[in-house]
């Protein structure tokens, strides 16, 4: 599944990329002065590093949330397997206390 993921991510950048890619070629070769232009790709060069400040605190969020969901998930099997040794060893501890005890007449 993450994997699947992992691959519509880099579906989207890539398209991103050619998104900002055809607009910038779309200004360079419209029929504009050359002030106007380097205007345009400034103002504009800021909006794309502002959107790309925004993906990039986004994911940041979702690697937390994923992180502090795979500690617990960690958390709550070491409990389990805790848990479990625990109790196997509560169990052999019976068990050499009823092999020891000698049987009675």
């Amino acid at each position: 599944m993450s994997d699947d993921q992992g691959n519509a991510a880099g579906y989207l950048g890539w398209f991103f990329f050619g998104t900002v890619l055809g607009a910038a070629a779309a200004l360079l070769l419209a029929p504009r002065t050359g002030q106007e232009t380097r205007e345009l790709l400034t103002q504009q060069s800021g909006e794309v590093a502002k959107k790309a400040g925004e993906f990039a605190a986004e994911a940041q969020g979702r690697a937390g949330e994923w992180l502090d969901k795979s500690r617990e998930l960690f958390e709550e099997q070491t409990q389990r397997l805790l848990s479990a040794f625990e109790a196997g060893k509560d169990a052999m501890r019976e068990e050499i206390r009823k092999g020891s005890t000698p049987p009675r007449a």
